[in-house]
């Protein structure tokens, strides 16, 4: 199969084409949602949080002039992947990018740690991106196109004491992404993951701003992320310019050097 080389120019152009963001009320998850919508996409905002899903999906309609939708999700319940997935069809016709962007942290030593502390976690930042997924991709297969972005996170090589079975997920949802891209690459279905560092979000500033030089010395670039640098990692990922690749991920963290 010959496959037409884009025009550059026109790589990143998502006119018509539908991408529904996972945990995008705020953070980085928004940031993906804006970079999409300025690109001409639908873009279906999903959170936990709807009321913040909502707004966020009302002003990127008035500012990029997009159709958007803001849907309540919990990315941990199947049910609910897949009644995502029906609403982004009942509005768009079809997705075309899904972004799995939802996930939780927390910082805990592991032995200081129960149990439940294990469930929540992997069922947000693992089990929520295994029911997107299984719920997005039979439509993906079906039209033989389509493109998943997972994410991993800098805590998956194990250096972040505290994020014990967060970094377990995100090492999972890397090893994930090989065997997806694997699986649906003959239907014509892309699989990425990103893995950013420390990114500077509503929800790590404060944290950030106590610890803001000693975590410049854990990067080449001397400084934390911000969430739009990781929203284009992702655009990039999905767009028509990495139309050969998949199976991959991209570390967006600045040049992580923990010393």
């Amino acid at each position: 199969m010959t496959i037409e080389s884009p025009d550059i120019r026109q790589a990143f152009d998502f006119t018509d084409k539908t991408v529904c963001v996972t945990g995008a009320a705020q953070g980085i998850g928004e940031a993906v949602a804006e970079a999409f919508a300025s690109l001409g996409a639908n873009v279906v905002i999903a959170d936990l949080d709807e009321a913040g899903a909502r707004k966020v999906a009302d002003r990127l309609a008035d500012a990029y002039d997009t159709r958007t939708i803001g849907v309540e999700i919990d990315v941990s319940e199947y049910d609910a992947a897949v009644a995502m997935v029906e609403a982004t069809n009942e509005a768009f016709g079809a997705l075309d990018v899904l972004v799995n962007n939802a996930g939780l942290a927390g910082v805990k030593r592991f032995l200081d740690s129960e149990p439940s502390d294990w469930d929540e976690k992997l069922r947000v930042s693992l089990y929520g991106t295994l029911n997107c997924t299984h719920a997005a991709l039979p439509g993906m297969v079906e039209r033989n196109e389509g493109v998943v972005i997972n994410y991993a996170s800098s805590s998956y090589r194990g250096n972040d004491p505290g994020l014990a079975v967060y970094g377990a997920a995100k090492a999972a949802n890397k090893s994930f992404t090989k065997t997806m891209a694997k699986e649906v690459g003959g239907a014509g279905v892309r699989v990425n993951c990103v893995c950013p560092g420390t990114v500077e979000t509503p929800s790590t500033t404060e944290w950030i701003e106590k610890y803001r030089e000693k975590l410049g010395e854990s990067y080449a670039l001397e400084r934390v992320g911000q969430p739009a640098e990781v929203a284009n990692a992702v655009v990039f990922l999905a767009s028509d310019a990495a139309s050969w690749i998949t199976g991959e991920t991209v570390h967006v963290d600045g040049g992580y050097i923990r010393r």
